[in-house]
């Protein structure tokens, strides 16, 4: 056995021994410190600490202070080695000195000066305007510092006002003191003036050529004007007289990245490691230069490193963010960009790559929610521009989305990807002329981006010229193998042909790719659902959420599948309930589960998510939109018009907060209210059409034709070519029995454009005026140019219904069903029809019909009533039971389920629902409901 590998047992002698000697080398140690002490008392090794500091040997004086504290705790001693370490760039072991010394008692006209510029070099911003502003100072020079390094942390938080009150003040103290001069220069530039900012640096710079604070804020104006090589000297002076100002490196440095001389920055970065060796930012800087040469998994790992020292450095998390972004990690990038967007709300660049995340993500809703600050505080701003129109496409507002690029475009004249993206929207609008055109050459020009081909994908798509999207998927493909946003686009593709095993295929290399990637999941959960397949398409995002639990679009998306499984309500609401509990500012997820509940009649329940998401997310536009509209669901209408104000108030530039308002001032009976809304919208968007409607529909509700009247003369001043100012006539005409008036009227809307619904409007007209030669002559033509037409054909139908012309309006419904075999409402009144001709085919329409919209009330209620006449009487009541508590109101459906009681031979129960009718119904079924009562 080797002796260096023979460990000997160790019995009580040995440890005794072991013990000795450690002992032994503790006392020599101290022998050695006490005489090292000796040779130099404190006072001393404070003294050769002061004369370090002079000569800026930062590493030297540390060393003596630490010496001076090991004897001692010393408030100044504190102080000088929190300002020497400062010096140094260790900002972090520096401000906890310095706030040792302020526990000590050491004078804060010295400690703060330096403590405020370690808290901003941090970026400890919210801690430092929080803190500074109640700091009490006497030296005129203490408070010029502090209140200049303030003033710096309020230009980084936004508050350009407030900053410039603090540097104000700064100059109030010390009259002429440069920092706090470059501070307001640096305010003026805020403003917008960066030729009088440039004019008061160089004036500065005149003065004191060695000032940093002036070096830097020079090279930062032109470095924003495009004169990087001119600024660049400038930050090698401020590096050259500032060897450990940290900003100036790092500036340095990122220019340099920015401007692709990587090599150069490389280097800076390698000497900044040097110098200031205990600084984790030259690893962000690391990890940037990494991110710019396209080193994603790289640049990730540098950027962690900073993140495990500072977890709250801002600069890291954005960063670490779009390298998340730029791998495909969405719920990663998302974190880190949600919390950078929390602590910098004015950071542009956050929030516009936390936008693009969301719509990648396929959650357009989300992205709305983000953009609307950013809105209100910047609107001019270009890349805010160009989120909104990203925003704008995605919600389908095309006509928006053309106008935010064109308002960016007009700030960056010359950017081609902007030109290349309006190209894209008008294209969607419709305006081809030499679109196509333009974008194939853009594609054939930018072999790196891929916008035109999306386009081009697009463009061929809405003209169904299948051959030549595929083409432009291919060349995507080409640029693009591993996106799986190019495979999810070949998959809508060939969805669009109808080739679904081929479109499935893509999907799910798009899948693979990248697991979470929603846009396919959804595409593919929808395939499995019309394949009789809901389990499958419940696995896809159950297999998402075993990767990410937290995924609260996928948990919505879950919850859809369930809706599509016909699950129970606890599962489903359960399901969005997980997305809040793990999402709680997902404005996605508490909307979902509003949504579920007003869709499923449940109002109460939809007014108390539509509180607890208030209470959570308060003065958030689609929160407040959804609580105003559960409110008047609820019957709750004094509140729903106190929520839809709140709404006009964070959204004042939206018509939608003011629609919403109108509609519940109009439930609330009110007249004037409503229509002084209307015309604030109108203001707001004079082609609103949808208010002009309300406003017709408001003047005749309260008896005023004759205004109502006027309204539509208006429109048709306002738009002589279109057909609705006319229409709009002819049904007011209508509704006061003027049939001939009406028939002139519709008529001329019938010139400008010929539409199913307008020949409704003129058929019905011509009927109710007795012309019905005219009307049938109309009709006949009508579905002889629109063999395909099921609109007419359905009021067709439901007027003969109306008539007992059972025949003539189940022919009709059978013509519809021919063509839309799975039309719910048309189901349903076959079934209705069948029924009343005594046809036992009647409940398997019914049957049908429940089975397209298992939750609407109407619907339910024939099935049920049809299934109780069946002899299925369980069966029947409790589907009239699901009807009657989607719509309690409706005095038919209590009825047919009271009768189901009883022929059950449940009296109590049909009691129970013969009693509400008795109070609420009216007319012959409260006579009815009396009846019945008395017979049981």
């Amino acid at each position: 056995m080797s002796l260096l590998n023979h460990r000997p047992r160790r019995n009580g002698d040995m440890w005794r021994f072991d013990r000795l000697m450690v002992q032994l080398a503790v006392a020599m140690a101290a022998m050695v410190f006490l005489s090292a002490c000796e040779r130099k008392d404190p006072d001393a090794l404070m003294q050769s600490a002061r004369n370090y500091l002079a000569e800026k040997n930062y590493a030297a004086a540390a060393i003596e202070l630490k010496n001076v504290l090991q004897v001692r705790d010393s408030g100044e001693a504190r102080y000088l080695l929190g300002a020497a370490l400062s010096q140094a760039g260790d900002y972090q072991p520096a401000a906890f000195q310095l706030r040792r010394a302020l526990e000590a008692g050491y004078a804060p006209d010295k400690v703060y000066p330096e403590l405020a510029t370690a808290m901003l070099t941090l970026g400890d911003v919210k801690k430092l305007i929080a803190e500074i502003p109640g700091v009490k100072l006497t030296v005129p020079a203490s408070i010029a510092v502090t209140r200049t390094v303030l003033g710096e942390a309020l230009l980084l938080s936004g508050n350009v006002k407030e900053a410039q009150a603090a540097f104000s003040a700064a100059l109030a103290s010390v009259p002429d003191f440069p920092p706090g001069q470059v501070g307001s220069a640096r305010v003026v530039a805020k403003l917008g003036d960066a030729t009088a900012a440039e004019k008061s640096v160089d004036e500065l710079l005149g003065k004191f050529p060695e000032l940093p604070q002036a070096l830097f804020l020079k090279a930062e104006l032109l470095v924003q004007q495009s004169k990087v090589d001119q600024g660049i000297p400038y930050l090698e002076r401020l590096i050259k007289y500032a060897p450990f100002d940290r900003q100036a490196r790092m500036a340095y440095i990122s220019v340099l990245t920015s401007v692709g001389k990587f090599d150069a920055a490389a280097a800076g970065i390698a000497a900044m490691k040097k110098s200031m060796p205990k600084d984790v930012r030259a690893n962000y800087l690391e990890a940037l230069l990494e991110f710019r040469r396209g080193e994603s998994v790289k640049a990730r790992n540098a950027a962690s490193i900073v993140l495990n020292a500072l977890p709250d450095h801002a600069p890291s998390m954005l960063l670490s963010g779009a390298v998340e972004y730029q791998l495909g990690s969405l719920a990663t990038a998302e974190n880190f960009l949600r919390k950078v967007v929390t602590q910098h709300p004015n950071s542009i660049y956050a929030r516009s790559l936390l936008i693009a995340t969301y719509l990648r993500k396929g959650e357009p809703g989300k992205a709305e929610d983000v953009l609307a600050p950013a809105l209100k505080s910047t609107p001019n701003d270009p890349t805010i521009m160009r989120a909104a129109g990203e925003v704008a496409f995605a919600n389908n507002q095309l006509a928006d989305a053309a106008k935010y690029y064109e308002r960016a475009l007009a700030i960056e004249k010359d950017n081609a990807q902007l030109k290349t993206r309006l190209a894209q929207i008008r294209l969607a609008r419709g305006e081809t002329n030499n679109a196509l055109a333009e974008l194939e050459i853009a594609s054939a020009l930018d072999k790196d981006q891929f916008q035109a081909d999306l386009s081009l994908v697009a463009a061929f798509l809405q003209s169904k010229q299948y051959d030549k999207a595929l083409a432009a998927a291919g060349v995507l493909e080409r640029k693009q193998p591993n996106n799986p946003l190019t495979h999810a686009v070949k998959g809508v593709i060939l969805l669009a042909r109808q080739d679904t095993k081929a479109a499935r295929t893509s999907l799910e290399k798009a899948l693979s790719l990248q697991f979470n990637y929603l846009p396919a999941a959804r595409l593919l959960g929808n395939l499995d659902i019309s394949d009789k397949k809901p389990g499958a398409a419940r696995e896809r995002f159950e297999a998402i959420l075993q990767k990410e639990p937290t995924n609260d679009g996928a948990l919505i998306s879950l919850a859809e599948t369930l809706v599509a499984m016909r699950s129970p309500a606890k599962e489903i609401t359960a399901t969005i309930e997980r997305a809040i509990k793990a999402n709680p500012q997902s404005v996605s997820a508490h909307v979902a589960l509003i949504k579920y509940h007003l869709q499923n009649r449940n109002p109460r329940a939809a007014l108390t998510a539509a509180q607890a998401a208030n209470a959570a997310i308060a003065n958030n536009a689609r929160i407040l939109d959804m609580l105003g509209l559960s409110q008047l669901s609820a019957g709750e209408t004094g509140q729903a018009i106190d929520t839809f104000n709140k709404l006009a108030a964070v959204a004042p530039e939206s018509t939608l907060p003011l629609m919403r308002l109108a509609s519940a001032q109009f439930a609330a009976n009110q007249v004037d209210a409503p229509i002084q809304v209307l015309r604030k919208a109108l203001s707001i968007n004079p082609e609103l059409l949808e208010a002009r409607r309300e406003i017709i529909a408001v003047q005749l509700s309260a008896g005023r034709a004759d205004e109502a009247l006027k309204e539509t003369k208006a429109l048709q001043t306002m738009r002589p070519k279109s057909a609705i100012g006319y229409a709009l006539e002819g049904d007011v005409l209508a509704s006061q029995k003027r049939y001939g008036e009406a028939s002139v009227a519709y008529g001329e809307a019938l010139k400008r454009e010929q539409t199913a619904d307008l020949i409704v409007k003129q058929y019905g007209n011509l009927r109710n005026s007795g012309k019905n030669a005219e009307a049938t002559a109309l009709a006949t033509q009508w579905l002889k140019d629109h063999p395909d037409d099921t609109v007419l054909r359905f009021s067709m139908a439901n007027e003969a219904l109306q008539s007992n012309d059972y025949k003539g309006a189940m022919e009709r419904f059978n013509a519809i069903l021919a063509k839309q075999p799975d039309n719910a409402a048309v189901l349903n009144n076959m079934a209705w029809v069948l029924s009343e001709m005594k046809d036992a085919t009647a409940v398997g329409f019914a049957e049908r019909a429940f089975n397209q919209a298992p939750n609407n009330p109407e619907i339910l209620d024939t099935y049920g009533w049809l299934l109780v006449e069946s002899g299925n009487t369980k069966r029947g009541i409790e589907v009239l039971s699901q009807a009657v508590a989607a719509a309690p109101k409706s005095a038919d459906i209590r009825m047919h389920l009271a009768k189901g009681y009883v022929m059950a031979g449940d009296k109590e129960a049909a009691k129970r629902e013969l009693e509400t009718l008795s109070r609420t119904a009216s007319g012959k079924l409260r006579d009815e409901a009396a009846q019945l009562l008395r017979s049981l």
